[in-house]
């Protein structure tokens, strides 16, 4: 009987764990969980799966709104990279020559005219700009002139 407890003990310690012998379940993977993001404006949106985020925590993608002052007080504001789609150019001079949207051509260094502009309208014009497009505006012969081109969301 001493034989046969010690043997037993001996088994005990060399056999594996319990937890050892379980077989288990592969693990289950989850779709991304879908939140509701506030942004900075108090606006609400719920984005389709994963949406990537600005530090601001607004969307990067295509609910993004952005807002480019490409001239002050009849100066021209450096060249500024846009994140791409549709955009409404807007301005506004108290004496008109031209306005010229233009773009970073293909050769990376030259500025091509996209829009002439030489007078105001009440609603701006519509412009499709490509992804990470550099663009700038050229005034000639104007004053107190102020442009603005903003994405449509």
């Amino acid at each position: 009987m001493l034989l046969r407890g010690l043997l037993c003990a001996a088994m005990a310690l060399l056999a594996a764990p319990a937890s050892a012998q379980v077989k288990r379940a592969a693990a289950v993977v989850n779709q991304p969980a879908v939140v509701e993001v506030t942004l900075q404006d108090g606006t609400t949106i719920t984005p389709p799966g994963f949406v990537p985020l600005d530090a601001t925590g607004a969307p990067t993608g295509a609910g993004r709104q952005e807002v480019a002052q490409l001239a002050t007080s009849n100066t021209a504001s450096p060249a500024v990279t846009m994140f791409g789609g549709t955009y409404i150019m807007t301005q506004a001079c108290t004496a008109y020559g031209s306005v010229v949207l233009r773009y970073r051509g293909p050769d990376g260094s030259t500025m091509v005219p996209l829009l002439t502009k030489t007078a105001g309208e009440a609603g701006g014009t519509t412009v499709q700009l490509g992804s990470k497009q550099v663009v700038d505006v050229a005034l000639t012969s104007t004053t107190g002139c102020n442009v603005t081109l903003a994405r449509v969301p």
